[in-house]
């Protein structure tokens, strides 16, 4: 019964048709203010990211080459071939892969993107074994790039630096790309 009653008239209002949209109040803008984002104060904390970052980063990309190294002596012990080993190292190749590019390093992104390509396709290729001599080159010049805090491209030691490295990824079938 309340149903038809709402489809009544009273004679002054006709009877409502399709829906009624509601906008509840944002007590969120109400608390913050119409103000809106300080733009200035972005371009300061994203300059200070930077610096800081560019700083710390060459810290955490020698720790990570270490654990690195270590890792890949610790593969070469189970003969390069422990799946357990090579995830290990993958991951380590992702983090740097993931803050290279951010603070400056686009040779190590690039660089571990190969190496990274080249272990994932040791682990999903039936009968792919780690090779040293595809391992070797891609840490080694990691070391390079790291020590000699090369930043950006490298100009054209860089590109003949990841010529090298795409070849020989791509001598072993795998990819590049992706």
């Amino acid at each position: 019964m309340a149903d038809n009653d709402s489809a009544k008239t009273d004679g002054a209002s006709k009877p409502s048709k399709g829906a009624e949209f509601v906008t509840p109040p944002n007590y969120l803008k109400m608390k913050v203010g119409g103000g809106g984002i300080d733009k200035e104060a972005i371009k300061e904390a994203e300059i200070a990211v930077q610096v800081l970052g560019h700083k710390m980063y060459a810290k955490w990309a020698d720790d990570d080459l270490g654990r690195m190294r270590a890792s890949f002596e610790e593969l070469k012990a189970t003969d390069l071939d422990s799946p357990d080993s090579v995830k290990k190292m993958l991951r380590i190749c992702w983090d740097m892969k993931g803050l290279g590019g951010t603070f400056g390093y686009p040779l190590v992104t690039t660089i571990t993107h190969y190496l990274s390509n080249y272990l994932e396709h040791c682990l999903n290729t039936e009968g792919a074994k780690v090779s040293t001599a595809v391992v070797s080159p891609h840490i080694d010049a990691l070391y390079v790039v790291l020590s000699q805090k090369i930043s950006g491209d490298g100009g054209a030691i860089g590109r003949e630096l990841v010529s090298g490295l795409e070849k020989v990824v791509l001598k072993t079938g795998a990819r590049i790309g992706g």
